[in-house]
């Protein structure tokens, strides 16, 4: 099974069942009473192998954010935000249309218009520095470009993005182009300074992809 469907199955199970308990009044119908239900069913997921590996990550920070934070963890805000986002994006399985080099290339376009400085001729296979005086920046390896989109113009390989810019806009921009990013690094990446981030192929990311806040419930 792929990531998408492992952690729609988990999110959706997990809100389902406490839907359950609630209704039949085991548990009250209160955040801290919640909390408390979702952080025991997902330790108790986790020690009975209930889901796959590729959602074991995911599960395992929830078990520890719950056992750290208790009713602050907000798991339930949490699954509540990813089913929105993974529904939204994939309504059946995790079928989506192709990611293509028009959808890259209006991107660049979107963040030239803002005023973003654009790298993309040159090829990033070392450490570098991009030189901007504070102006948001954005790079991607040329070489890496050339490879990663057929001659349909269709990604077909992960590529990542180097962005040094106000995260939530950027996340938002690329959402409103259709498309999910998951995220490296915060800002050690290869290009100084900057953020690395990945798009993939029908976004069909094998890991959580930051979940944009317009698409929190």
């Amino acid at each position: 099974m792929s990531y998408i469907n492992e952690i729609k199955s988990v999110v959706d199970t997990a809100l389902a069942e406490l839907e359950e308990v609630k209704a039949a009044g085991k548990v009250q119908n209160n955040p801290v009473s919640e909390e408390s239900f979702l952080c025991r069913w997902v330790a108790q997921a986790v020690k009975k192998q209930r889901f796959g590996n590729k959602v074991a990550k995911d599960m395992t920070m929830w078990v520890q954010q719950g056992r750290s934070m208790g009713k602050n963890a907000n798991i339930k805000g949490q699954m509540l935000h990813i089913a929105n986002v993974y529904h939204h994006f994939f309504p059946e399985g995790d079928a989506h249309a192709p990611v293509t080099r028009d959808v890259f290339d209006a991107l660049v376009s979107e963040l030239e218009a803002a005023d973003w400085m654009i790298h993309t001729e040159y090829e990033i296979n070392r450490k570098v520095r991009v030189i901007s005086d504070g102006q948001h920046s954005f790079a991607v390896c040329s070489v890496a470009l050339a490879k990663c989109f057929n001659d349909q113009g269709e990604l077909v390989k992960p590529l990542s993005l180097y962005v040094r810019g106000p995260e939530p806009w950027f996340i938002e921009t690329v959402l409103q182009k259709g498309l999910l990013l998951t995220k490296v690094t915060d800002y050690k990446s290869i290009v100084k300074y900057h953020g690395e981030y990945q798009i993939w192929p029908n976004n069909q990311a094998d890991t959580l992809v930051v979940l944009p806040d317009s698409l929190k419930p």
